[in-house]
């Protein structure tokens, strides 16, 4: 029986080990003249374009094998075209959640490794996409994915990875001190996740609640309101959340009915004056918002809104027929 017992295990862990590879083996990494960085993979390029290489950037990596003192940096390139190396950042055995936040720009951005390519893992996926091993988490056509959503912001925190913004001072003392109410009907998790609230306080300091477990259909999320200006974010675990509706104090955002309509489109985008809507009739009105959610510009019964008056970088759309279709583009 002890022999049965060890000859399963063996082959158990020999599969297990199968599904490991090293960073030096894996075609995914390129390799560098770098002594201490000799490994890198490329998130995106400037060839890629600005619609595509300015969103944020997100490496889920599941490493199973670390040499001590492993680290990994980030390198992009800068609005003005320059390089930038962000200082080397702790590496941990399991999950790793590496991210860079969205820019208006055209740019590259790589990971970069230390530890001469031993370091092992059994998955790797960069937005949402898996390039090696691992089950992929898809939600049904017409749910969105927190990690895969417009509405989140990436972080570099890799326990609280993405953030929705409710307020912030910005918005002024009449909107930031209101009470806050998100409410997400979640449709499917692929492990136990949990939200927490980041509030700033009366004296500008920063304040966050104890981790909350979400759970399965609506799960409403209330902040109280304050009789001072100050920003309100609602932080999460996991981008492997699937909802089909999310509102902001009763307010459908950015709605996500028809958000992934292949039939219909905006263009130019980017653009530096007009937008003009594809595919969808009877257009009753459309919005443009900022990335942080502020109605920023309305026009009714037309395909087209100027934004030629807008800030530069990223905003989005909304367009309404009855149905509702969302998105975003590049205000250059």
């Amino acid at each position: 029986m002890k022999k049965i017992t060890l000859f399963i295990f063996t082959i158990f862990t020999s599969f297990m080990n199968a599904q490991s590879i090293s960073i030096g083996d894996s075609d995914l990494f390129s390799t560098t003249s770098n002594a201490t960085w000799t490994h890198v993979i490329t998130a995106t390029k400037t060839s890629d374009g600005v619609a595509v290489s300015s969103a944020a950037q997100t490496l889920v990596i599941n490493i199973t094998s670390l040499p001590d003192g492993s680290t990994y940096r980030v390198y992009k390139t800068t609005a003005s075209g320059g390089n930038f190396f962000s200082d080397g950042m702790a590496l941990t055995m399991g999950e790793n959640i590496l991210t860079v936040a969205a820019v208006a720009f055209n740019r590259a951005v790589k990971f970069q490794f230390s530890g001469g390519g031993v370091i092992e893992f059994d998955s790797l996926s960069i937005n949402g996409e898996s390039l090696y091993g691992g089950e992929t988490f898809d939600c049904e056509s017409d749910n969105e994915k927190i990690g895969e959503s417009d509405l989140f912001d990436t972080t570099t925190n890799s326990s609280w990875p993405f953030v929705f913004v409710a307020a912030k001072t910005a918005d002024g003392v009449a909107v930031s001190s209101a009470s806050q109410t998100l409410v997400i009907n979640i449709t499917s998790l692929a492990n136990e996740s949990s939200y927490r609230v980041y509030k700033i306080t009366s004296n500008g300091g920063g304040n966050f609640s104890n981790p909350t477990s979400l759970s399965i259909g609506e799960n409403t999320i209330n902040v109280a309101a304050v009789t001072f200006n100050r920003a309100v974010k609602f932080q999460f675990s996991s981008g492997d959340i699937c909802f089909d509706s999310l509102t902001l104090n009763s307010e459908d955002v950015l709605g996500l009915e028809g958000f992934n309509s292949d039939s219909i489109s905006i263009y130019p985008n980017p653009t530096s004056d007009f937008i003009s809507i594809k595919g969808i009739e009877n257009i009753k009105s459309i919005k443009v918002y900022s990335i942080l959610g502020s109605l920023e510009k309305e026009v009714f019964n037309t395909n087209q809104v100027d934004v030629s008056e807008l800030a530069s970088g990223v905003h989005f759309i909304k367009v309404d027929n009855s149905s509702v279709f969302s998105k975003k583009f590049i205000k250059q």
